[in-house]
């Protein structure tokens, strides 16, 4: 059984700690999937989320919430709103690593799917890394469905 959550908009001032926790995060997914220095790796997920979030709460058709238990954040939840408001591409999802294994994940995806239905959404997509085991479970038993695969092949040459 999942533990009930909250799912609230982030706020500016919230922010700062989003970001810190992306960019590390996101820097270490990027060393792991194409083998590029942490360094690199960290630069490269600081352009992309200054990119994707320019007006960072505020930036049209991105959503950024709070995923909260009785009044305290466990999580981040970051999605883009697609094809006028039929579909959500989720960019981010994360419950702090000290809560996971609690049901939050579950409860939070629930949440979202719940609200978007009744918003009139048809469909939620997202990727997710290959070696995130935990989570390919997680989104495989709420119904997620594998559509394709991220691939790559590293030649010679500096990365």
């Amino acid at each position: 059984m999942s533990e009930p959550v909250t799912l609230r908009p982030m706020r500016a001032d919230e922010f700062p700690a989003y970001h810190d926790y992306f960019i590390v995060d996101y820097g270490e997914e990027i060393a792991a999937n194409y083998g590029y220095t942490l360094e690199k790796s960290v630069t490269i997920a600081r352009e992309e989320l200054a990119d994707d979030l320019p007006q960072t709460v505020n930036t049209p058709h991105h959503t950024l919430l709070c995923i909260e238990k009785e009044g305290a954040t466990v999580g981040y939840l970051w999605y883009n709103v697609l094809d006028a408001g039929k579909t959500i591409f989720i960019l981010d999802f994360v419950i702090f690593e000290l809560l996971r294994r609690r049901g939050y994940g579950k409860a939070a995806m629930l949440a979202l799917e719940t609200v978007f239905s009744q918003r009139g959404g048809e469909q939620i997509k997202l990727r997710v890394a290959c070696h995130n085991k935990r989570a390919l479970q997680l989104y495989e038993a709420i119904g997620f469905n594998i559509t394709g695969y991220n691939m790559i092949k590293h030649i010679k040459g500096k990365r």
